[in-house]
């Protein structure tokens, strides 16, 4: 279906669109977006494109997401501040206009079709005229509408082509926080998991339509080439929302809570890509073969042996991001998610420069139930319609490596009075909005109670996950890092085709059983593996001190090299930690100095 629409959408030329489109908008206007949020298809798509290799990757085209640390030494992808729409201390306006009296049984009319209807959007005193505006959501627009108008808003700056945006961005989406009078669920979740995946933006607005106040809205980031292009190095990969299309989105016995049917939680279905397309809706793609990708990916994904996955699989997927991805999930107990439904609600981006795979959190508003601060960390782990969790967590080495970032969420993120903290100032921001809100869908005293709820379950989650036996193992502790250059100066980068010795300071009260140095000589991509020792051999001290030494190789003049550290216990478990923690999205770096 998306690819026929993109096939419209190239045979017929901008003038003729420009005229359809214009009377269109006089009633109830159509446009080619299929439903909501799938206005990621260029209106006047690209030519398909050669993807770059990562060693063309060049600092300039680093996505905004990443960012050098104060101390210059760190590379961090994740995490940043930022201004604009989703500036968090901003509660912006805005106002909508519609010409027509009867536009609220027009919406609803579109809503099975998916068809916008023509607005004006006045935002800080700009107006924009001929947005799209369309309901979107299906159980919060399902289980509202006929009680209230509080629903769920699309709002497509790009209605007619045009290069419209509203403050850098072609797509709002305002949530109504269906099943969450605290209003916080889904922006405290992203505001927290950005640090470690890659994962909306998201702040609040006041919504009004033709001069009557609609209330507070959590508004949330669009999954679309405009959030593509802060992540990763290009939007040109292919970017689909798995829904569970075959199946209708209804539950199927057997997966975890009555979810997981098997076809679209990156399950094998075949070497035809027919079996896919009815299974995935692509969002965007300027590569010719993405179909082929994703069935490859899915297959070696559930055809791999076990004793290649950890060979194989990098090939396809980026592994340390998709366990993050699991991590955050679990941590937050996501019910709208992979973890639990298996077959919808997350989306999947195929990165080409590194060729490979990475899902992406997608609808949140549904975490941090105290009916789910019980979930095993390793929720359907054993349900094979679930291959992210059922065949990475099977893989020792990725099971490590999972616990080891789960243990740095409940560190980070679990930290009680941190995260009380985070959740008080969001509730201070939005407390009178909420409570002057004339559309609500629950009471003031639900808001305050839900807060409670909110907290309660932090410190009950954090208490569950750490009695877990594989959680409460022991990892070595790495106290120090640096790396010298020749002259044997440390963090001072080398001159080109020298090499680098890396040390590591590290203490374990259950011995260590070796320590690995992870390095990169691009900017993006798979890590390559160097086992470091204790003995005395690269500047690392005397033999047995705990400090460990490895050299990394020359590279050429202007190289960018990215590094981080694992240490193994030599417990049972051989349970890893990281450093910096947040590997391998937040890595020790240096550029080689120029020729």
């Amino acid at each position: 279906m998306g690819d026929n629409k993109t096939l419209f959408r190239k045979c017929v030329q901008y003038p003729i669109k420009i005229v359809l489109i214009t009377l269109l908008t006089l009633n109830c206007c159509t446009t080619v977006i299929e439903e909501p949020g799938k206005d990621d298809l260029s209106v006047f798509p690209e030519e398909p494109k050669e993807p770059r290799k990562p060693a063309e990757i060049n600092w300039a085209g680093k996505p905004v997401e990443m960012s050098v640390s104060a101390d210059g030494r760190r590379l961090i992808t994740g995490g940043n501040n930022f201004t604009g729409l989703y500036d968090s201390a901003t509660i912006r306006t805005l106002n909508l206009t519609f010409k027509q009296p009867d536009y609220w049984s027009i919406m609803q009319s579109n809503y099975s079709t998916n068809t916008d209807l023509a607005a004006t959007l006045v935002v800080d005193g700009k107006t924009y005229e001929n947005v799209g505006v369309m309901f979107k959501g299906e159980t919060s627009h399902r289980e509202v509408y006929r009680n209230s108008k509080k629903l769920s808003f699309n709002i497509s700056m790009r209605y007619i082509p045009t290069n419209q945006k509203l403050m850098g961005y072609r797509t709002l989406n305002l949530n109504n926080a269906f099943q969450d009078p605290s209003f916080l669920r889904e922006v405290f979740y992203l505001h927290q998991i950005r640090k470690h995946v890659p994962a909306a933006k998201s702040n609040f607005v006041q919504l009004f339509i033709n001069g009557e106040n609609w209330g507070l809205y959590p508004n949330v980031q669009q999954l679309n080439k405009d959030f593509l292009d802060e992540w990763f190095f290009s939007d040109d990969g292919g970017n689909w929302r798995a829904e569970g299309i075959s199946s209708g989105g209804v539950p199927v016995p057997g997966g975890g809570g009555g979810w997981g049917n098997g076809k679209s939680g990156l399950n094998y279905l075949g070497d035809n890509v027919a079996l896919y397309q009815s299974n995935y809706t692509l969002k965007s793609s300027d590569i010719d073969d993405h179909w082929e990708r994703l069935a490859a990916a899915c297959k070696s994904l559930n055809t791999t042996p076990a004793s290649l996955m950890t060979e194989e699989i990098p090939r396809y997927f980026d592994i340390d991001r998709v366990l993050w991805f699991l991590a955050c999930e679990i941590a937050f107990s996501d019910d709208d998610s992979y973890v639990f439904k298996g077959q919808q609600d997350y989306y999947i981006y195929y990165e080409p420069e590194p060729q490979r795979i990475t899902p992406i959190e997608f609808d949140g508003n549904s975490v941090m139930k105290m009916n789910n601060a019980g979930w095993s960390p390793f929720l359907n782990e054993n349900k094979v319609n679930y291959p992210l969790s059922n065949k990475l967590l099977a893989v020792p080495q990725y099971r490590q490596r999972y616990l080891a970032h789960l243990r740095t969420i409940i560190n980070e993120l679990f930290d009680i009075a941190s995260a009380n903290r985070i959740i008080d100032n969001y509730k201070s921001q939005i407390d009178a909005l909420v409570e002057s809100d004339p559309k609500k869908l629950y009471g003031y005293n639900q808001f305050i109670n839900e807060i409670g709820v909110l907290k309660n379950f932090i410190s009950t989650r954090r208490n569950n996950l750490l009695s877990n036996p594989e959680v409460a193992q022991k990892s070595p502790e790495i106290i120090e890092v640096d790396y010298r250059n020749t002259d044997g100066v440390a963090w001072v980068p080398p001159v080109p085709n020298s090499e680098v010795i890396v040390t590591a300071k590290i203490a374990a009260s259950t011995g260590i059983n070796r320590v690995n140095l992870y390095y990169s000589a691009s900017l993006v991509g798979n890590f390559s593996i160097i086992q470091m020792s204790d003995e005395g051999k690269y500047s690392d001290g005397v033999s047995g001190d705990g400090i460990y030494g490895a050299k990394l190789p020359g590279h050429p003049g202007g190289t960018y090299v990215r590094f981080y550290i694992e240490a193994v216990s030599d417990n049972a478990h051989l349970s890893v930690s990281y450093y910096p923690p947040g590997a391998e999205h937040d890595v020790f770096f240096f550029q080689v100095k120029s020729e």
